[in-house]
Order: structure tokens, then sequence, then C-alpha cells
């Protein structure tokens, strides 16, 4: 298993993206980490760390920069940021790597402490060696993958259970309809709790108003009744194509996934050349 540069600076581009204001965190360096780097990877480790995108202030986080094979298994390097205003101590915590899609590829207690004092504002880099035995998954390219702490986490569910109102039953044939519950059934697990809207199906009437199927997912224990959703359209360059807001009499039970049909008339359109080969539709991010 091997990651490229890209891919190993992932993590910290992704932090950058959500956005530029708060606290940059400066180097500190472990006694023992002084004792082994030269004056020219100690610079290098600088930079990384002004590079990293701003925390927020009071966290704790962790920055992923490199995973490599190790004799163990892997290990990765991360820098341990501290955006408080103190000083503090970790002690032992459990860690995971994600890749892709959010996956788990391993989890692993480490003591922290071992890391030591980190200063207020600063990120210590730190390299932890995930053993073999830990792995949940063998033979995978780890793209995407990151570091993080694992703190007490939602239980996952996956709402695979497919409902169809009756008029969709009577509409589709069995392929569609199993063709819909395998994809139900293959979708990343929601939060508990969750509420998901997946895209799945989009095309443009001879009218000019565009159908956009969605599959509704509900991960809380309890039904969901709809009235009126607010939903806006975008396409692959992030700009809004279209939104409004849709009077339904809908109901999705609890643990399931039911599709649904929103028409967007010609009349809520506001882009008139969208770019649909990629396209996702939410809730309206401002007017």
């Amino acid at each position: 298993m091997s990651a490229s540069d890209t891919e190993q600076s992932h993590q910290e581009k992704q932090e950058k993206n959500a956005g530029s204001t708060g606290i940059v965190t400066t180097l500190s360096l472990h006694s023992s980490w002084k004792a082994k780097l030269s004056q020219q990877e100690q610079y290098a480790l600088s930079f990384m760390a002004q590079e990293l995108a701003p925390l927020e202030a009071g966290n704790i986080s962790l920055a992923g920069t490199s995973i490599v094979p190790h004799d163990a298994g892997v290990e990765v390097t991360a820098f341990v940021r501290n955006s408080t205003d103190r000083p503090i101590l970790l002690r032992e915590m459990t860690l995971v790597v994600l890749f892709g899609d959010q996956q788990l590829f391993t989890r692993q207690t480490f003591d922290l402490g071992e890391v030591g004092e980190i200063p207020p504002r600063s990120a210590r880099p730190w390299s932890f060696v995930f053993a073999r035995e830990h792995f949940l998954q063998l033979d995978i390219l780890l793209t995407n993958w990151k570091i993080a702490f694992e703190l007490a986490q939602k239980k996952m569910v996956l709402p695979s259970q497919l409902e169809l109102e009756e008029s969709w039953i009577k509409a589709l044939t069995d392929e569609q309809k199993n063709s819909l519950i395998e994809l139900a059934k293959n979708l990343p697990a929601l939060k508990e709790g969750e509420v998901n809207f997946q895209s799945m199906q989009l095309h443009r009437a001879e009218d000019g108003a565009i159908h956009v199927m969605l599959l509704i997912r509900n991960g809380s224990a309890q039904s969901l009744s709809f009235e009126q959703l607010p939903l806006a359209l975008y396409d692959a360059t992030g700009d809004k194509v279209a939104e409004g807001a849709f009077q339904l009499n809908l109901t999705v039970n609890a643990n399931t996934s039911k599709p649904w049909m929103f028409i967007y008339p010609p009349e809520m359109i506001q882009k008139a050349e969208p770019d649909f080969s990629g396209w996702k539709v939410g809730l309206p991010q401002g007017s």
C-alpha cells in the first residue's frame, strides 16, 4: 500500500477548502524529533505546519501528512494540533484511519502522552504505526485518506429497506424495482438519526422542466413526514441551477429509504445552460 504526494496531503487540502479564518498553529517539536531532524527538515515541517488550514479556537485536531508501508503494518505521520490558549497533554486515545467515502480502514489505541505537552496554538508532528492485525480491509488503495480521533460516535445505521408508494409499484418494472433495492442496500451507512437525500436520476423534459429523482434515506428511529421541502439543484460547477419549495404529502418510515421525483418547472430554473456532468440536490445555500 502506498500513497502519492497528492494523496498524502489530501487531508490538509480538504481542511483548507473549509475556510481561511481561525487559529494558525505553528510548529512545535518534541525533543526526540529535534535531535534526529536536520535544520532543513525542521524548516520543511515548519512550512507544512504554517500551511495547514486554520482551526476554530478551542480545538484539538489531527492532520495527516503521509502514510507509508511499515514492517508491522502502516506508518502514519500527522500533526497533532492544539488551537486552545493553554498547553495540553493527551492520554490514551483510539485513532482511526479512513479512506474513500469515509470507510474505516483500521483503528488502534495509542498512548498520546508520549507526544508530550503540546503548547498553545501549535502543531506537533508524530508518527503512529498501525499494526496489520488491526486492519479491517486488505489489498486496497488508500486514496482520500485521513487520520482522526475516534470520539464517542453515534451508531451507524443502514436504512436498506426500500419503501415504494403504490403509484411507483405500478409504474416500475421488476428490473427497476430490483435496481432500486440494490442501490438502497449498497449506499454508505448513515449516522443514527441522520436523514440523507441521495441523488439518483436527472433528465430534462421537452417543456424545459428538470425532473430529479432522489432517494430519501431515513436513519432515525421514527417516521418522518414532509409537507414542504425547499430544495436547490446544483450543477458540476457548483452553480445553482434551480430552486423551489415543494409541497408534499410524504412520509418516510423509520430505517427506510423512499424514492421521490421532484420537478423544477421552467420558471424555477436560474441557469440556462447547466453542466450536468455532475450534480446534486440539497437545502438552498443562500440566494
